[in-house]
């Protein structure tokens, strides 16, 4: 080690304390990184509980398409009861993807807030 680089690390104090050095210099990483776990488990949480609740919906549908198949008497109830099964499934499919094509933007955007933010910080410190 130079003794330049040697003076500049024993004026910063991380000569003695390596671990305290590393800790320094990724800390602003580290707090972003636990920030975004934060965001992510909560988006998570949302996702599990939205998808767990289409899929009770989408049964119960299932079910009932299945009643009224049964309680068809012409060609034409069952052509009926087919349409209008696999619109109502299309619509919600289709909401249900919607909400997750913004709920994942959300989860995008709110990472890289996060980042940027945090890099910021890093920023400055830096230029101390």
């Amino acid at each position: 080690m130079s003794a330049k680089v040697s003076r500049s690390l024993a004026d910063q104090g991380l000569e003695r304390n390596p671990f305290e050095a590393w800790m320094s210099l990724n800390k602003p990483m580290l707090t972003a990184m636990t920030e975004l776990n934060g965001h992510f488990i909560e988006q998570m949480t949302r996702a599990n509980t939205e998808w767990f609740g289409f899929v009770n919906r989408r049964f119960t549908e299932d079910m009932a398409a299945s009643q009224r198949l049964m309680e068809c008497r012409t060609v034409q109830d069952v052509f009926a009861a087919y349409t209008e099964f696999f619109q109502r499934a299309q619509q919600q499919y289709q909401a249900e993807f919607q909400y997750f094509a913004r709920l994942n933007q959300k989860l995008a955007n709110e990472t890289a807030s996060v980042i940027k933010s945090h890099m910021d910080e890093v920023e400055e410190e830096v230029r101390h």
